[in-house]
């Protein structure tokens, strides 16, 4: 049954991302898609109303300050909800403190969604909705549309990278709403409820009452995972019933998480070269086989797994979370086995395999380039990438975007323990166990995933403060310096040259798969030995 299971999420997700890896490729070269007409018309009347010149195209300074002023204003309108939602309607609650509304805003706006409150118990029915699913939209929509200009740098030559407003609006209306829509139509099938209700009132086997919480949980839960969000509406996130009900919710939600990512290298694999997109499709598949091998080299739980789901059922849904950089939970990481959270480590470190909606395959590339650069000292040639140089300032861009990760984890880390904030929630005696979940929490928040050990026990403002900008400079730090890196690419001259390696095939597959692992383990393995390798 357990090989039935993965068979179904892997076939499931890469057929899936064949058919929208295809249309993700017509929407980055502005190609005819299917409904054009009809699509363009809803578009255009978007650019009229936000004043947009569809043909315009920007600089990557130009473009990346757009996204960066975008997701600035839906924060703000976040926060303002989330600290006055006591004002609000649809089941008013008390509004947020101010550390824990700017870390909320600050989760949901950089696609992170870690989740220092309880959502069915601290936030309206109105914060949930119109606050954090809007968010849920905003967020992955411009994670896409930076992937879409990242890759235009390397396909067209003094063109500039698009328009931000231009491709957000068309990736919010043509891709994530339809998709997300009948998402949700299928989770409210398989028994999420979907209501504006906030509570349902049901009799008991003792013949008593119970009030159960309840909400717009479908509609929440589909874009939570297409979009690589991951914040639940109830605390429990998709360990709980209503929003992950059944085995076979959990394999559409896994493959929910799955799909964009894996349609990214096949889009790249449609506008660049096959070989050079399937390529790394393996080298993404590699590494998530990988993290699963890990996870299931031993058994998790019992204790802090669903009887739902067991032990297959949880790691897998687990590690696919994290691949993605999701962060939902269908289990506690309290009840997942060493060797799971070291997987899951691992896909927080490398943040490519496959990595978030559209920022992951930016990533990779980044490793492409990093790859070629070694690989070119080896044998002693100038490092070249599709008929182009790469020259000195693109790969010390590609050293920090390297760098700032493990920078954004140990740095606060040490200053959770020195500043004695660590000791006060998880106790005065340090161990592997508790070191492991302050490198957990800023990994997860530095690779914007979510997923968390701590949860309402880091409401403070401490950790609601340093994780909260541990997640913006997470986020757009490497988003400027890759678009910097695409950039710079669009005014390179293509000519027909010999590459170090030839950027596709079995070869480059290896070299590639092996470069990842080497640079990530030699930069957080003192980090592993202290934590969940001493466990």
């Amino acid at each position: 049954m357990d090989n039935v299971i993965l068979l179904t999420v892997l076939v499931g997700s890469l057929g899936l991302a064949v058919i929208f890896g295809r249309y993700i490729a017509r929407m980055i070269v502005y190609e005819k898609r299917p409904l054009e007409k009809t699509l363009g018309r809803v578009e255009n009347g978007f650019y009229k109303i936000i004043g947009v010149d569809r043909y315009e195209q920007m600089t990557w300074k130009q473009y990346f300050l757009a996204l960066t002023v975008t997701n600035v204003i839906a924060a703000g309108f976040l926060m303002a909800v989330l600290l006055y939602q006591n004002t609000l309607p649809l089941s008013p609650k008390p509004g947020l403190s101010l550390d824990l509304a700017f870390n909320t805003a600050a989760s949901f706006v950089t696609n992170t969604n870690l989740q220092h409150y309880a959502g069915d118990q601290q936030l309206s029915i109105f914060s949930q909705m119109v606050g954090l699913i809007f968010m849920m939209f905003v967020a992955p929509a411009s994670g896409i549309a930076a992937a879409f200009a990242f890759i235009r740098g390397f396909i067209r030559k003094e063109f500039g990278l698009g328009n931000f407003y231009v491709d957000f609006t068309r990736i919010v209306i043509t891709l994530l709403l339809p998709i997300s829509f009948f998402a949700a139509l299928l989770l409210l099938f398989l028994g999420t409820p979907q209501t504006l209700d906030s509570t349902i009132t049901v009799g008991t086997l003792q013949g008593g009452n119970q009030t159960i919480t309840i909400g717009p949980v479908a509609a929440m839960e589909s874009i939570k995972e297409l979009g690589s969000n991951g914040g639940g509406f109830f605390g429990a996130n998709s360990a709980h019933p209503f929003e992950n009900p059944t085995g076979v919710s959990n394999v559409f939600e896994i493959i929910l998480m799955l799909v964009i990512p894996l349609s990214f290298p096949i889009a790249y694999a449609h506008l660049i070269g096959r070989g050079r997109g399937i390529s790394i499709l393996v080298t993404m598949l590699i590494g998530f086989g990988v993290m699963l091998a890990l996870g299931l080299s031993e058994s998790s739980g019992p204790t802090g797994l669903e009887t739902r789901f067991g032990s297959f059922g949880s790691t897998l849904f687990q590690e696919s979370s994290v691949a993605t950089n999701t962060g939902a939970a269908n289990a506690a990481l309290t009840g997942m086995s060493p060797n799971a959270v070291i997987g899951l480590f691992l896909g927080m470190f490398v943040q490519a395999i496959p990595g978030a909606d559209g920022t992951g395959m930016m990533m990779m590339i980044v490793f492409v380039v990093l790859t070629l650069f070694l690989v070119g000292l080896m044998v002693g040639k100038t490092p070249e990438f599709m008929s182009m140089k790469i020259n000195p300032k693109d790969v010390k861009l590609a050293a920090f975007v390297f760098l700032i990760h493990p920078a954004l984890i140990l740095i606060p880390s040490v200053l959770a323990y020195t500043t004695e904030n660590a000791q006060a929630i998880l106790g005065e005696q340090t161990t592997p166990a508790t070191f492991n979940q302050v490198l957990y929490e800023y990994s997860s928040a530095s690779a914007n995933n979510g997923s968390d050990y701590l949860g309402t026990a880091a409401n403070t403002p401490f950790w609601n403060w340093s994780t909260a900008w541990v997640m913006i400079l997470g986020r757009y730090a490497p988003i400027g310096l890759m678009l910097a890196i695409a950039g710079s690419f669009t005014l390179r001259d293509r000519k027909e040259v010999v590459e170090p390696i030839k950027t596709s095939g079995f070869l480059f597959v290896g070299v590639l798969s092996v470069m990842v692992f080497v640079l990530t383990a030699l930069t957080f393995f003192p980090f592993l030995a202290m934590g969940p390798f001493s466990m």
